[in-house]
């Protein structure tokens, strides 16, 4: 409960049982991640989704804190930096991955697909998605200099979700993306692909569709402005925040990409112990 309601930063009354099992449902996913990703695969090239879902834990633990000091701007903004960037590090595995299906599953010569050649992808995405940060930031760094109050607020607001709508679109073309390298993966898929690797495929489209319904809620809050119903109900924020983003890591744990496509992701010959283990055919 908020120790003081007129100098509260926050827009209602924030629980704290809320963020604290938030934190510890997103601990679960963290620890199982780290525990595949360092220990069991070796796998280090999806240390970021690890990373990303720590950040998850972190905004909470801070959100946890903020609703005892709720006339503190610290702990209010470290939770909300935290909790936008979590989901740019999981987009990142996401686009890491998609790039290492390609090589490990097409032939040589079909790894461009709708124009970007497959090692090409990661960086591509991941460029948008640090474009459309530095814009969300501008313009909350706009919007906050006249304390989110005037001009200055809707010229903010309007560069943010400008932002926002610039991850969406990234977003959507990245499903796109996966979608053409899954057409093309019936006609031109090597003899010698990895077993198993359409569960990953499958793995990053749950991820990527949550994290796309996560950014399209962000949009939809902001465009609503700070005094519209999504600020100013927090049920809102648990379930097109929390709820997406939670299953958009966990899906990793239950196919983690190093035990179908091997300690390199794909691109080397060293494969996991369980990598080379049935698990169907592809």
């Amino acid at each position: 409960m908020a120790n003081d309601k007129s100098n509260s930063i926050w827009s209602y009354n924030p629980s704290i049982a809320l963020a604290i099992a938030v934190a510890i449902l997103y601990l679960i996913p963290t620890c199982v991640l780290f525990l595949q990703t360092v220990i069991r695969y070796r796998s280090y090239f999806f240390l970021c989704v690890v990373f990303g879902s720590a950040l998850e834990v972190g905004g909470y633990i801070a959100r946890a804190v903020s609703t005892r000091q709720v006339d503190e701007i610290p702990p209010y903004a470290i939770s909300s930096t935290l909790i936008i960037l979590a989901p740019i590090f999981v987009a990142a595995g996401n686009y890491l991955l998609i790039g290492r299906l390609i090589q490990a599953v097409l032939d040589q010569n079909q790894h461009r697909i709708l124009g970007i050649r497959a090692e090409r992808i990661t960086r591509t995405f991941v460029g948008c998605d640090i474009a459309s940060f530095l814009i969300q930031a501008s313009g909350s760094g706009i919007a906050s200099s006249g304390n989110w109050q005037g001009n200055n607020a809707k010229i903010g607001t309007d560069v943010l979700i400008a932002g926002l709508c610039t991850q969406v679109l990234t977003f959507v073309f990245f499903l796109v993306i996966i979608w053409a390298f899954g057409k093309s993966a019936k006609q031109y898929t090597k003899l010698d692909a990895p077993k198993g690797w359409r569960k990953v495929l499958h793995a990053i489209y749950i991820s990527s569709a949550l994290i796309l319904v996560r950014s399209v809620y962000r949009v939809i809050e902001f465009a609503c402005g700070i005094h519209g119903y999504p600020f100013t109900h927090e049920w809102i924020f648990y379930v097109f925040e929390s709820l997406p983003m939670l299953p958009a890591i966990s899906i990793f744990c239950l196919y983690h990409p190093a035990k179908y496509l091997g300690r390199m992701g794909g691109l080397g010959k060293s494969l996991s112990s369980d990598a080379g283990v049935d698990l169907g055919q592809a």
